[in-house]
């Protein structure tokens, strides 16, 4: 750099850091002492500042703005506020990350606390505009914030969401951390993770209000198979998948864990196949040990939960059926009990799992992959090209492998024994899960057609193992009392007889399935 005139050399401001933020809910009996945790307590700088601090969240009379995904927060400020329109939800183009704070679409300084809807023209939906926007309910509680080596700063917000008719508790962590700390604040995280419940939230806050405000469930940021419809690059579409199947997870986990409703821990095994799923299509780009890792501990989790799901699936099926076929059978009421034990005791595990820091730390390890990939610290020059190419180039690669071999496992149908069925089965739904991962790139019609045809071999072949499965459950409970073999070997017999039609179910969807062209060919 050459001199000025005075001989010295220009002054250059340095471009500041990027600063990620993340944002953590806290079980709000563990937030009186969170900011006193040996993990902050060995960074932090100076003393906490704390003051009493309110968000507004507003609405029409009818919701538009909650309809439509959106929330709009005021903050008083002295005499003025700070108004901010907020994306609760994801939007149409489906870009959302877990433990992430929800994306500020506008925000303006506003000289009176109450909303300023003129300032949302064009922001907001026509039904919302020129409409009322009272409050619809609030968070108030205290604000405490320190600041901690690395530039990060940490705040904790507890206090209650109120509404006319309802209150409850709730407290939430955001930690700033400048993109060169980036390590250092996820470290930070898993600390209070490790011995705290401080969780990755599955719904926004702002949605949380609402729903205590209606008296509803909060609508959670995602739910179902992922949507990569939008992204473009092959890296952009591994972290929108292990972002949005993770909140995926997140969501189903209460469910699981309360027990009375068998769609939770289906719905968070649904979660964690397709998550395992995408980190193995992905692996080409991304493959490295903490990915390996992750769907080793997506595998343990998986292994927890399914004890709860094949009991619920047999007392559901079979042996509702046989039980209600024999209504007078003391025998067979007395394996439903038995059964019924059995189920509450899986229960028992699925609830001390999700409880864990085990499964804390997992979501929240997960959440970090999207936000700091562990791929990128690799050496692998073709890996790092290719998550850089088109999204759509590398799926079509994908579904072409992942079909071939559902192919050639098919093959000669007929003459398939019941190993060899199973292994078809196991490629059915890997072809379903690589569908819907990639589905969103392709037209909609024919993706349907080919997925559910698929889904049909899939579901067919799952009557087959439906008999392995009822033979494990049935010998579970045998060791217990020996005295029920008789009941074990009628309920092993009716699901027999069903798996032999089962397998002729299974034919037709094989015939009708291969007779389908795939969705993503021309």
């Amino acid at each position: 750099m050459s001199p000025d005139a005075s001989g010295a050399a220009p002054h250059i401001e340095a471009p500041e850091a990027r600063v990620v933020v993340f944002e953590l809910a806290v079980a709000p009996e563990a937030a009186a002492t969170l900011l006193r945790h040996p993990a902050l307590a060995g960074r932090r700088l100076g003393q906490a500042r704390s003051a009493e601090a309110t968000v507004v969240f507003h609405d029409t009379a009818e919701g538009a703005l909650a309809a439509e995904g959106l929330a709009l927060a005021v903050e008083p400020r002295g005499r003025g506020a700070v108004q901010r329109l907020l994306r609760g939800l994801p939007g149409e183009d489906a870009r959302v990350e877990p433990a992430r704070p929800p994306a500020a679409l506008a925000q303006t300084r506003l000289s009176r606390p109450g909303p300023d809807a003129a300032s949302l023209v064009g922001l907001i939906p026509k039904s919302a505009e020129g409409m009322p926007l009272p409050a619809v309910a609030a968070a108030a509680g205290r604000r405490h914030t320190l600041r901690l080596a690395g530039g990060m700063t940490v705040t904790l917000f507890a206090g209650q969401l109120r509404a006319v008719a309802a209150e409850r508790d709730i407290a939430r962590l955001t930690l700033a951390v400048p993109e060169p700390s980036l390590a250092e604040g996820l470290d930070l995280l898993r600390a209070l993770a490790a011995d705290r419940p401080v969780t990755v939230p599955a719904a926004s806050l702002a949605e949380e209000a609402r729903a205590v405000a209606l008296g509803v469930p909060a609508r959670p940021l995602w739910r179902g198979p992922p949507d990569l419809t939008g992204a473009a690059t092959v890296e952009d579409g591994a972290r929108r998948a292990i972002g949005q199947l993770t909140l995926a997870l997140l969501a189903a986990a209460p469910v699981a864990e309360e027990g009375s409703n068998p769609e939770g821990v289906h719905q968070a095994r649904v979660a964690i196949r397709r998550l395992r799923s995408a980190l193995t299509l992905f692996r080409p780009a991304i493959g490295c040990a903490a990915v390996t890792e992750l769907k080793d501990r997506l595998g343990t989790l998986a292994r927890a939960l399914g004890p709860a799901r094949d009991w619920d699936v047999f007392i559901a099926g079979a042996l509702g059926e046989i039980v209600a076929a024999f209504p007078q059978e003391p025998a067979l009421a007395s394996l439903a009990r038995a059964a019924e034990a059995a189920r509450e005791s899986a229960y028992a595990e699925v609830r001390a799992t999700l409880a864990a820091p085990f499964f804390r730390l997992l979501t929240l390890d997960l959440a970090a992959a999207v936000a700091a990939p562990p791929w990128r610290g690799g050496d692998d020059a073709e890996a790092a090209v290719l998550r850089d190419t088109p999204l759509e180039d590398f799926a079509a690669a994908a579904l072409n492998r992942r079909y071939k071999r559902l192919m050639r496992a098919g093959e000669g149908f007929a003459q398939l024994d019941i190993p060899a069925l199973h292994r078809l089965r196991i490629q059915a739904k890997r072809m379903r899960y690589a569908g819907e991962l990639f589905g969103g790139l392709y037209g909609a019609k024919k993706r349907r057609r080919f997925q559910k045809a698929v889904g049909a071999v899939q579901d067919a072949l799952g009557h087959l193992n439906d008999t392995a499965v009822a033979a494990g459950l049935m010998r579970t409970l045998a060791k217990r009392e020996p005295g029920r073999a008789w009941a074990a070997g009628v309920v092993q017999g009716w699901v027999a007889a069903k798996a032999a039609h089962a397998r002729e179910d299974a034919a037709e969807a094989w015939e009708t399935f291969a007779e389908r062209a795939p969705f993503w060919d021309g």
